[in-house]
């Protein structure tokens, strides 16, 4: 428990009048607004401390966002066996910078949204979480800490790409190619058709042979995909672009449940359903930096993969 600055001023008010009840004739008089302060700041406590206590806080996941972008966290506030007021829940980076939001009344249950500052990319980390209430008279301020999520991911903004399409022909147009299906992930076999599968999955010629419907297996066991290999021995403006590229693909390719082969430095993972979550896809890109022109390579993939960022990248 700490004080507010309107307690502070209030502490300083309070000892002027115990200065002033032994300096001045009128002690009746400031007897009376003595008792009446002591009275009052021992209620403030009892009252501020009851209002914190048996009260719960749940803070959902923060997902990844976009730089440059605003970010919410969703808080649930459950005030047990009575009504609570002037409830807040309190996040703090590490860069030091606060966000706050609150609940003016909690009878049994509220949710309450904290809006974080936009953020440049990367990956930040949570300082830590609070729930704060200075209610009744704001002369002193509770913080019990709350448990919540380490880090958040602000990831690149993604590059402007066609909507409805698949992420090859979206990172051809985003590279100003034609889509010839290089890096695209091959057919590995044909199985039946099961719910849910994609119509561009289909094969239409085995279908007529069988008479029912029969798709395409491509590697990885899911649906078609794509493969991208990033080399991060480049400038940094250049990788920014690059990841921005890559961005733009990693959501397209969740949007329409495809799978993605991601080659860097540190990093050979393949995302989607049965494979490694698109979170960790984006947490890659939130955090990858450009490295020296000596660094050591990507791994080794297969000619036809799209290589970003091309020849602007300053290895060799």
């Amino acid at each position: 428990m700490r004080l507010t600055a309107f307690g502070f001023k209030g502490v300083l008010f309070y000892l002027a009048l115990v200065l002033a009840f032994f300096a001045t004739p009128y002690s009746n008089l400031f007897f009376l607004l003595i008792g009446f302060l002591s009275l009052q700041w021992v209620l403030s406590v009892h009252w501020t401390l009851r209002n914190v206590r048996g009260a719960t806080v749940t803070i959902a996941p923060i997902e990844p966002a976009p730089a440059g972008s605003s970010l919410v966290c969703s808080a649930r506030i459950r005030a047990g066996d009575r009504t609570r007021f002037q409830l807040a829940v309190e996040l703090e980076l590490e860069s030091g910078e606060r966000a706050v939001g609150q609940a003016d009344v909690v009878d049994g249950e509220a949710d309450v949204l904290v809006r974080l500052p936009p953020l440049p990319r990367g990956v930040h980390g949570l300082r830590g979480a609070r729930l704060v209430s200075s209610y009744p008279l704001g002369l002193l301020a509770v913080r019990r800490a709350l448990e919540a999520p380490d880090e958040i991911i602000v990831y690149p903004a993604p590059a402007a790409l066609a909507e409805a399409r698949s992420t090859g022909e979206a990172l051809a147009e985003a590279l100003g190619e034609r889509s010839s299906g290089a890096g695209d992930l091959q057919p590995a076999g044909l199985r039946d058709h099961r719910e849910g599968d994609e119509p561009r999955a289909i094969h239409w010629r085995a279908t007529a042979r069988r008479g029912s419907l029969v798709v395409k297996e491509f590697e990885g066991g899911g649906g078609a995909g794509l493969e991208l290999l990033v080399d991060r021995r480049c400038a940094p403006d250049v990788l920014e672009e690059a990841l921005s590229v890559v961005s733009a693909v990693v959501l397209l390719a969740r949007e329409h449940k495809e799978l993605l082969v991601l080659h860097s430095q540190g990093l050979q993972a393949t995302f989607g359903a049965g494979h490694r979550p698109w979170r960790e896809a984006l947490r890659f890109l939130a955090a990858a930096t450009a490295l020296p022109a000596d660094a050591p390579a990507p791994p080794p993939v297969s000619p036809g993969v799209t290589r970003l960022p091309h020849a602007r990248c300053h290895a060799r």
